[in-house]
């Protein structure tokens, strides 16, 4: 049976990871979108809110075996941030897309995210989302809800799912006693915006801080988000890890286990799997498996992750992200590249000194023996250096020795800090 055609929309800009777009979050999302080509097949459609630099996007095809123009883009300008589906009708472009929906009978639609402008969108069109019969009002509202940090809240302590002990503010008032608890109490205090993803709007406490002083700064720069906190307590942090799961129509599946890289509480990258393995990351993936049940009891079919912290020797889960991830494409490459064959890989992404254009950059990495050969060694998963000069990438070995040699010797070829 032919493969049906995908429409892989880039909605990285959407109602599910903050309220109101911000420049500081959105825009990284929105300049990394072009990794979406690691999806995509010939005779795919692909709608990005940006372009594709040309260096990656002909190191991409190569790598994937297909010559540029197999796949169709159309590019949405997002200068002003707004959810992608709402910026293709603001531009006039639902015909253009309409268009190109139609040329590809059986076409189904891969969207970043699970919102509500996307949805109503493609049900305009007549285009179904893969994964899906039907889309019910439940799997909508279920996955706008656990995408809140007062919703995933909810649905853990419910389940008897470990969480950080912690109290939803949904105002200044009980945000700056809920601070002051933990500080008469000689605890810091760690303050997160109800709707946020990637570590977006974090703010650390330490025990004997000027709270009110370090809050008004921070609030300064939210005033556009809605109101709502959850604060918890600062722990010791030991280990952050995750599971990638997948709803799928007969039930959920634990997909991968990682440990997550989080420079200043934000994700950068992730080694799967983690080198030492305990009670821990079993007890992660039953709860994983846990939560699939009530989000597929809800409708919802497809990606999402629990993530988890560990301190004082106890696991504790601190959020669910129900829609695409910073993995879900490597897990899809990956497959791709290697079928069910278990490897051990690390992503992330770090600023570099080296002023290569990306195209010398790929070259530096096959002259060096180290750019991804027969199922091993270094692949360039996105170009976002005019942005934050950041090189970001995926290694692949057959052990975690083997992945920490070739990180070594990619720092030393691209001068990575």
């Amino acid at each position: 049976m032919a493969r049906q055609p995908r429409c892989i929309f880039g909605n990285f800009v959407n109602e599910l990871m903050v309220a109101v777009p911000d420049e500081r979050h959105a825009r990284a999302l929105v300049e990394v979108a072009p990794r979406k080509i690691w999806l995509a097949e010939p005779g795919d459609l692909m709608v990005l809110p940006s372009e594709p630099p040309a260096g990656f996007w002909e190191y991409a095809h190569e790598l994937l075996g297909m010559n540029v123009g197999d796949v169709e883009v159309i590019t949405v300008d997002s200068g002003p941030l707004r959810p992608l589906a709402t910026r293709i009708r603001e531009l006039g472009l639902v015909d253009r897309l309409r268009d190109a929906l139609a040329a590809r009978p059986g076409v189904q639609v891969l969207p970043f995210a699970f919102d509500r402008p996307t949805l109503e969108l493609f049900a305009e069109l007549g285009v179904p989302l893969e994964g899906y019969d039907e889309v019910t009002e439940s799997a909508v509202e279920t996955a706008y809800r656990l995408n809140t940090k007062s919703g995933f809240r909810d649905l853990a302590v419910e389940l008897g799912i470990p969480v950080v002990p912690g109290t939803f503010c949904p105002d200044r008032a009980s945000l700056d006693a809920a601070v002051a608890d933990l500080q008469s109490r000689g605890k810091g205090a760690v303050v997160k915006l109800n709707r946020s993803s990637n570590g977006f709007a974090l703010l650390f406490l330490e025990a004997d801080q000027d709270a009110a002083v370090a809050l008004d700064a921070h609030l300064a720069g939210l005033t556009a988000q809605p109101d709502g906190w959850l604060v918890e307590e600062f722990m010791q942090v030991q280990s952050i890890l995750t599971v990638e799961m997948w709803s799928h129509a007969d039930g959920p599946e634990l997909v991968h286990t990682g440990q997550m890289i989080t420079p200043n509480g934000s994700f950068s990258g992730q080694l799967t799997p983690p080198r030492e393995w305990g009670a821990h990351l079993d007890a992660l993936g039953e709860h994983g498996l846990t939560w699939g049940r009530k989000l597929h009891e809800a409708g919802y079919r497809g990606p999402f992750d629990l993530d988890a912290i560990t301190a004082g020797d106890e696991l504790y889960v601190t959020e669910t992200n129900v829609r695409r991830t910073g993995t879900t494409y490597l897990e899809f490459l990956i497959r791709r590249l290697h079928g069910d064959e278990q490897v051990t890989w690390l992503a992330d992404g770090r600023v570099g000194q080296s002023d290569l254009s990306f195209t010398e950059a790929a070259e530096a990495l096959r002259e060096a023996g180290i750019a991804y050969a027969d199922g091993v060694g270094v692949i360039l998963t996105a170009d976002t250096r005019r942005l934050d000069r950041k090189w970001r990438f995926l290694v692949l070995g057959r052990d975690h020795d083997e992945v920490a040699t070739l990180e070594k010797r990619l720092v030393d070829v691209l001068d990575l800090t």
